[in-house]
């Protein structure tokens, strides 16, 4: 074993991280020690949640305050939380939770409100098993190590360089156990992205020979079931594989004698079902199971955490989909499928390819889709579509950089058969590389997704969401916006995007009588198009929420998430943001000035970056400006000094510039909480036009 340093950051540490600060504080001498930091949720510990009971977790925050909780908002249903203050606590607040025992287990996002903001997107575990907490005190070897039952869900932190956690266990002879790490799996929707660890996991019998280990396997996070041979005391070791260590990122280690799903084959289901699978992993049978946990009448298209039932108990959850479309099975001899329809399929070996004729005619346009990895496949999945002739008319690794399953459109330039294929990225192939493909024609849409996916708004001030919509298979209608489960006091400015453009500003306001509160919010958008017969058709879908993630290097990127918070909360930096005019005819080839004002609250005395986009470091995440209208730098005042109140936007109108409808866009006054996160106090409206000739 290695040299073992337990829950304490080196003093190298230590120092190094307050140079980083001072080097920070240089880079950033504006600001100010009083800024209100909406809560950057890091993690919850322990990191786990049994299901049919109460039980009390820790949130911490990074360089922000979670105290003076207002309300705990799980995604779903079955959970509820409160917080429970506590005096000379600074970036840690104590949670209340208690799941109903028929809350769907698998990972969970929750969110905060409190006196300070609302927060990032948090992250637990829900499963079944008893919950035991890591202990304190060194646990390295098989001498020291933790003693625990099989059937338990060990919380734990591997926070110290070189640092190794050992839990001892009795087995019996032919008894098979399963080990499974929840951890990296919280990494992707964590707003910092610093600090990650690669969890192992190895088996070890009395005299610390290694029986079995596993490094990675649902993605980072290991995965291994063992059958002991003889009866006796066991070790399993928990470490990050390059020995490296993280403050913030605990593991959940499950243990477990009862069934463990690996793999289930068919991912693809009817809400009416039969919901029969067959799985791969630990204590399972050969035999097709049904599966659990799909409540009745579960919407068409939507992914859903299941379970298996055996003698020896209830499964680890794993997702299924749930498919509106014709369902067909995958076979050797697949002969002309018929679409639209939903193909359930398996890479079953190395270096194979399954290939899906289709008849197209000219014109006739097609969406194929791969669910894999989203679904806790192995598969990397690449599709291509070929002609009769083994051209290749197109392809498809990554349908976007936050998933590793394929998307491809395609139209057909001649009538005749064209055969899709599917195959692993790196021709691997096993029991665990399924997917399912879905096959559909093309028709006008669009995808939207919003950023951020937080709002914090003080009485009587406004925050600032800004939507981003792709249009597909020539769609080019009007696009509206409607928010749902809004705050009470809290209202949306009408935001309809014309045909031409695809960035759009949604503002919310608070009226200045408004209480505390808050509650997870949805965006729809809707719009319609006339098919090909002249029929109107209506496209009404969620707009996708985006939440911030502080990358290394100062850089922000967005991952995809289910939940968007708006509270209403009463600590601010900004008292109020007066522009002038609130209606602007934009005219071509002229430049418009807006004056903005800003009073500061009396605790914050630091700088303030005026926009009209929601940019970070060139990059444009938001720009509800119509088209050939700029923003101009020359002349303009944007960056307000410690003791400055007032700015000036200009807005350069193009000679071009066609006429364009009212749209909403505000000045956002940004407070820097570091050098990468920013708090926006968003203006009134200001509604904006290109008026025609």
């Amino acid at each position: 074993m290695v040299a073992y340093q337990y829950k304490r950051v080196p003093f190298q540490s230590l120092i190094r991280t307050i140079g980083i600060l001072a080097l920070m504080a240089l880079m950033l001498p504006g600001m100010a020690v009083s800024q209100t930091s909406f809560p950057q949720i890091t993690h919850v510990f322990p990191a786990v949640l049994e299901r049919g009971k109460t039980s009390e977790i820790t949130l911490y925050c990074e360089t922000s305050n979670p105290s003076n909780p207002i309300a705990v908002l799980f995604a779903g249903t079955g959970v509820k939380a409160e917080g429970i203050p506590e005096a000379n606590k600074t970036n840690e607040l104590k949670l209340k939770v208690t799941v109903d025992k028929t809350a769907s287990p698998g990972m969970r996002e929750f969110r905060l409100a409190c006196a300070s903001g609302a927060s990032t997107v948090g992250q637990v575990l829900i499963a079944d098993h008893p919950v035991v907490v890591e202990k304190t005190t060194p646990h390295a070897d098989f001498a020291t190590a933790q003693k625990i039952e099989i059937n338990n869900i060990i919380s734990g932190m591997i926070n110290a360089k070189e640092q190794v956690d050992a839990y001892k266990f009795t087995a019996k002879a032919g008894q098979t156990v399963s080990f499974g790490v929840v951890s990296h799996r919280f990494f992707y929707k964590r707003h910092s992205q610093f600090l990650a660890i690669d969890p192992m996991i190895s088996i070890h019998d009395s005299t610390g020979r290694e029986l079995a280990a596993n490094d990675d396997f649902h993605f980072a996070d290991p995965c291994v079931s063992y059958r002991f041979s003889s009866p006796g005391e066991y070790m399993v070791v928990v470490r990050d594989v390059d020995y490296a260590a993280s403050a913030n990122m605990p593991y959940n280690l499950i243990v477990t004698g009862g069934p463990y799903v690996n793999w289930c084959y068919p991912l693809a289901h009817s809400p009416d079902g039969p919901f029969k699978v067959k799985v791969g992993g630990g204590n399972v049978p050969e035999t097709p199971l049904t599966l659990e946990g799909i409540p009745n009448g579960s919407t068409p298209g939507t992914t859903l955490n299941a379970l298996i039932k055996t003698e020896n108990g209830l499964s680890n959850s794993f997702p299924v989909y749930l498919s509106g479309l014709k369902i067909i099975e995958e076979s050797a001899n697949n002969s002309e499928v018929p679409f639209p329809c939903t193909i359930n399929g398996r890479i079953l070996k190395p270096a194979e390819t399954d290939i899906f004729p289709i008849k197209l005619k000219k014109g006739e346009s097609i969406i194929v889709e791969v669910k894999a990895r989203r679904l806790g496949s192995e598969l990397d999945s690449f599709i291509s579509i070929i002609d009769d002739k083994g051209k290749i008319l197109g392809s498809n690794d990554d349908q976007s950089n936050a998933t590793k399953d394929s998307y491809l459109s395609y139209t057909a330039t001649s009538d005749g058969v064209f055969k899709i294929q599917v195959r692993d990225l790196l021709n691997r192939g096993g029991p665990g590389f399924n997917y399912l493909l879905n096959i559909t024609h093309e028709e006008p849409d669009f995808i939207a997704n919003c950023d951020d996916d937080k709002a914090g708004i003080a009485p009587g001030m406004a925050a600032a969401w800004y939507v981003r919509v792709k249009r597909t298979a020539g769609f080019t209608g009007a696009i509206t916006f409607h928010p749902e489960n809004l705050p009470t006091g809290i209202t949306m400015v009408p935001l309809t995007l014309p045909e031409s453009q695809n960035d759009g500003l949604l503002l919310f306001q608070c009226s200045k009588d408004a209480k505390p509160g808050a509650s997870l919010v949805s965006i729809i958008a809707k719009a319609t198009y006339k098919d090909k017969e002249g029929k109107e058709k209506e496209i009404t879908k969620r707009v996708g929420p985006l939440t911030e993630l502080k990358m290394p290097g100062g850089g922000r990127s967005t991952w995809p998430v289910e939940t968007q918070i708006i509270a209403i909360t009463p600590e601010k930096d900004i008292e109020a943001v007066k522009i002038s005019p609130e209606k602007i005819s934009l005219e071509p080839g002229k430049t418009i000035a807006i004056d903005v004002e800003i009073t500061r609250s009396e605790n914050y005395k630091g700088r303030v970056s005026l926009d009209v986009r929601h940019a970070h470091l060139g990059q444009i995440f938001g720009n509800p400006l119509p088209p050939g209208v700029t923003m101009l730098d020359a002349g303009a005042k944007t960056a307000l000094s410690e003791k400055e109140t007032k700015g000036k936007i200009l807005l350069k109108v193009a000679p071009d510039a066609k006429p364009f409808p009212e749209v909403p866009i505000c000045i956002l006054a940004n407070v820097s909480l570091n050098f990468t996160v920013k708090r926006g106090y968003a203006s009134a409206p200001i509604m904006v036009t290109i008026p025609g000739k």
